[in-house]
């Protein structure tokens, strides 16, 4: 098939790789997140209930368009939201009169797929509209599922952390064609075409990727299943070679995680920092999984979370720990580093 640009063919492979109907390809995945928000209609008086433990790319979407961002706890090794938890965080914001509960924003941490299952029927028993932040987890899937099929739209990044790049990037998926046209008007300054004219219908953004972009994506997209078999690969030996030790606690590995990243938590009685730099000093770099929302300074001030709030996600933030893992990184480079991090305990 012939493509008009490379930003369509990209488009297209992403939508096919996820068994959808419609692609929009943006700048970045906050972008994403942002057009999708506005595209949904959320706003001001409406609750968003997301997972502490992840990049606040989703709660600081949703303070912009003027929600409430509300967080959720995760469960301790798969790194994704709670359920049990949702449903809390939920009768929670209703008791206290935090806004209208409008969507759920279940993050596939990683790379491993959320248990969209128990996800979803919180949802429906709620009525909340579900946004899925795929961001690290390109190609993965959910009981033979590809993830982003499963809620209303989904959305993806393409930063140069991820499994691909375009440099920077990123997407949003769906099945609604309503949606999708309206995600294509907010993504480029609004504009859309009455009786063959152009009209601005929206006050919208300028979230294009370029045709640069998308060409280096489809290059990368056609190396997409060597990429994920390499870090599947890195991701056994490390499974393989940390087993048993008692100073560590490694992520559930079930054979459907993508393995953007591979983070292991650490004893409460280990000193992160020492560990890195002892880790560094033998040539292996690694660094902190990721962040807990509401730790962040601005929704404390904003909403009154303290540090202790949601434990599992604030353990997570103190302890997870990120090896090094690339598709050029070789086995070899995995058993080193699991061999160094395995050495006796010193930095207790």
């Amino acid at each position: 098939m012939l493509f008009r640009s490379e930003v369509e063919a990209f488009e297209q492979t992403i939508a096919q790789m996820h068994q959808v109907r419609h692609c929009i390809a943006v700048s970045s995945g906050t972008a994403a997140l942002h057009v999708g928000y506005l595209a949904m209609g959320i706003g001001p008086g409406d609750a968003v209930f997301i997972p502490s433990f992840a990049w606040p790319s989703a709660a600081n979407m949703a303070m912009i368009v003027g929600a409430r961002p509300v967080f959720v706890d995760v469960l301790p090794r798969t790194y994704n939201i709670d359920p049990e938890d949702l449903r809390v965080r939920i009768q929670q914001c209703i008791e206290q009169h935090w806004g209208k509960p409008r969507a759920v924003v279940p993050v596939h941490e990683f790379g491993l797929a959320a248990d969209m299952d128990a996800v979803l029927r919180v949802a429906a028993e709620y009525h909340l509209d579900v946004l899925e932040d795929a961001a690290c987890a390109l190609g993965a899937s959910y009981q033979g599922r590809p993830v982003g099929s499963f809620g209303k739209l989904a959305i993806f990044s393409f930063h140069p952390r991820k499994a691909i790049t375009t440099g920077e990037g990123g997407a949003i998926i769906t099945n609604d064609e309503e949606l999708a046209e309206r995600c294509r008007r907010w993504r480029n300054h609004g504009q859309g075409f009455v009786d063959g004219r152009r009209e601005f219908v929206l006050p919208g953004l300028n979230y294009r990727l370029t045709e640069i972009q998308a060409a280096i994506g489809r290059v990368q997209l056609g190396k997409f299943p060597g990429i994920l078999a390499r870090r599947r690969e890195l991701a056994a030996v490390y499974l393989d070679r940390l087993a048993g030790c008692e100073y560590i606690t490694l992520p559930e590995a079930p054979p459907e995680h993508t393995w953007q990243t591979f983070m292991v938590v650490l004893d409460d009685g280990l000193s992160r920092v020492q560990t890195m730099t002892r880790l560094a000093s033998n040539g292996v770099e690694a660094a902190p999984g990721s962040v807990s929302g509401h730790r962040g300074a601005v929704y404390g001030e904003h909403f009154g979370y303290r540090s202790d709030d949601l434990p599992r996600s604030a353990r997570l933030h103190d302890w997870g720990l990120a090896l090094p893992l690339h598709s050029a990184m070789t086995v070899s480079d995995a058993q080193h580093c699991a061999s160094i991090l395995r050495e006796p305990d010193t930095d207790r």
